[in-house]
Parts: structure tokens; sequence; C-alpha cells
């Protein structure tokens, strides 16, 4: 079987009116099913709306939320009160979402217990334990209750009704929130989701059963963007932000030359936590040939000058005559950072006190990853 290549559509960013639209539109709905009096208003919904912001999402997003929401208003609208705790199950579900732990469910009920109490606790004590065991149940998909068997099949619709090119712009999707890890361990771990999501429901077995036959197919493009980042810099993030429109997945592999006394630098895992961050001491054109064996690799280089492309042809020219197939994307720096270069920061590294230096190093893209709850849903 075939398998079209997959669409970068699914992950472009929306723009800020795109997303105001949702806002919106979600607010509504919840406004319209709010038996409880709940402020719709409040910041506490603005926080909420900022989790599904996050960069790191590409499924559990606003879209996948105001995806519930709409099937909720469509299939039971006329029941008040289960709407309004659906919609909650919803907003709260994956309001925490770190695909690295296990523990994103219960970081979801945390801030949803915390958001109550800050609010005055405004439901009712089976209400707030019902949509508690709820969000907690979305782990495993397990029914213990009416409330969580509905939330199961709008939160799983795309997979239990989804056509084939849904499903694979889902699993891309998730592919992207899942892309620290290697290939192995991606291919073993959805592989297991899928068979025991077969046995949950079993009208879904022939589409578990494609989306398996996918996987142990699919090739996906990867960039391989190397180099020492000693240190890793905002040039650096500008370039893989780039090369993150152009590949199904980027791989950050940094050399070790032990001539240069460079060592394993562990902040870079902390910065980019998201990402795979691979070391290694071997020859580029190993390292090309190693990561081949399961995606289609290509060599990503940033170019900051005429300097840089110079050095860069010289050095492809080594490289394809060790091995033939290899390919190598350039991509230009923004014009505003070509003066940004690791030997730079390093010469300022000497002067603590300079003004200004901290903003080049180690950008804080996801610096919400280290926040703890408490701080980052402050109702």
């Amino acid at each position: 079987m075939e398998y079209p290549r997959e669409n970068l559509n699914p992950i472009l960013p929306m723009t800020g009116a795109v997303v105001r639209q949702k806002e919106k539109r979600i607010r509504k709905l919840l406004a319209e099913r709010n038996p409880y009096g709940l402020d719709i208003g409040g910041r506490w919904l603005d926080r909420i709306f900022a989790a599904y912001r996050q960069p790191h999402r590409y499924f559990h997003t606003l879209d996948h939320l105001l995806s519930i929401c709409e099937q909720i208003r469509k299939t039971v609208w006329d029941r008040q009160e289960l709407a309004a705790q659906l919609l909650l199950t919803a907003l709260f579900h994956d309001v925490v979402w770190y695909p690295q732990g296990g523990d994103s469910e219960e970081d979801s009920v945390n801030v949803y217990l915390n958001m109550l109490a800050a609010l005055g606790e405004p439901l009712p004590a089976e209400v707030k334990e019902g949509i508690r065991r709820a969000i907690l149940s979305t782990k495993y998909q397990d029914d213990v209750s009416e409330l969580a068997g509905l939330f199961h099949t709008y939160d799983c619709q795309v997979i239990i009704q989804g056509n084939h090119v849904d499903l694979l712009a889902y699993e891309f999707q998730i592919f992207r929130e899942f892309q620290y890890l290697n290939m192995i361990d991606y291919r073993k771990g959805r592989s297991a989701f899928f068979q025991r999501f077969a046995k949950r429901y079993p009208q879904c077995r022939a589409t578990m059963n494609f989306l398996i036959e996918y996987q142990e197919r699919r090739r996906p493009r990867v960039g391989i963007y190397a180099g020492t980042f000693s240190p890793f810099h905002i040039g650096h993030l500008s370039i893989l932000e780039k090369a993150e429109m152009m590949f199904d997945k980027v791989i950050i592999a940094i050399g070790i030359n032990p001539q240069k006394q460079i060592e394993r630098d562990e902040r870079l895992d902390v910065t980019l936590p998201f990402h795979e961050v691979i070391y290694f001491d071997t020859l580029m054109v190993d390292l090309l040939e190693k990561e081949s064996a399961l995606s289609d690799v290509t060599l990503v280089r940033g170019l900051r000058n005429g300097y840089d492309l110079d050095y860069e042809m010289n050095q492809l020219c080594f490289m394809q005559q060790m091995r033939p197939n290899t390919h190598t994307v350039y991509i230009p720096c923004d014009k505003r950072l070509e003066h940004v270069s690791s030997s730079a920061l390093k010469a300022m590294s000497h002067f603590p006190d300079l003004n200004g230096r901290d903003r080049f190093y180690y950008p804080n893209k996801y610096d919400y990853y280290h926040q703890p709850l408490r701080e980052l849903f402050s109702f």
C-alpha cells in the first residue's frame, strides 16, 4: 500500500486573529452551558488558553479542544448539566501536556482543583469529583462513569471515526510531539498504544492495523542539525525553527571533539526538552549513515555569510566522496543575527557583568517546562 507524504499544513502556526477567534468560540460555548456560575471572562481561562498554545504542542492544541467542544454541542447540548461537565472535562484534560512524563493527567487534575479552590469551590462536590475522575481516566481510556465514557469518544474521535487522511495528519502531529524520542523507541511506543487501543475499541482494529503497518513502513524526513553548539544561542534556534518547517523532525547532533576539549553540555538538554539531542564523536558521514537506517536524513547547516558557505562547500566535497548519497541543506540565518557566534559569546563569557549578554544565550522558548505548576497556573 502506498502512503501519502504528510502535509506540513497541520503544524503551520496559527495567526493571532485565528487564535483569538477559536478562544472566543470556546468562551461562548462555556458561557452557554454554565449552570455553576463560573467567571468565564476571568484570568484563569486566559492561563488555560495560554497552555494550549505552548509551542511543543501539535495535536493537543486549541484546535483539539475546540473540536471536542463542538462535538459536545452537536450531541448532548440539550442535557445542560452533562454538557457543562463535559466542557469542563475538555478544558482541563490536556491543560498540562508534557509527553516525556506519565503524569500529565495527574498534573491536569491538580490545575483543575487549584482553579476551583481559587474560584471559591463553585461546583457541587459530586460534580467536582466526577470531572476529576473523568480527567484521570483519559490516561488509559477507562470508562469509570457515563461522563468519562462519553468524553473518551469525543477525545478519540479522529481515531475512531477519521478517514485515512485525518489519521495520517493526526499521526504526524503526535510524531512531532514525541520527536524527542529516537525512531526505535517511538515505533515501539506507538505500536503498543495502537494494540491497547484496538483492545479497548474492537471496532477500530482495522484502523489500528493500518496505523501499525504505516509506522513499520514509514521513513520520516529527518534533518540532522549538527555542530558543536558551544554554546547554543539564538542564532542556532533561528536555524532550527526554519529547519523544522522543512522536515518531519530535526535532530540536534552535538559533535564532541577531544582536540578542542569540547565536552557534553547538559544545559542543551534543558534548553530543548522536546527535541532529540544526541552526541557523537565519529565522522559526520558515519552519523548520517547510522541515522538513515529508519529515516531519510539530510544534513542541516546554518550560514551567516559567504565565508561560511565556502567552508561548508569544501566540507561537503569531502563528505560526498566518503558517502555519495549525502544530502545537505543550507539555511541562511536572519540578517539581524549574522553577528552572533559561539566564539564571540565565549569571549563575552569572560566579562560576567557585561550588559545584554544573556539575551544571546540558551533561548528560553520552553522555559514554562521548568516552572512549577502553581506559578504557571496562578489563578
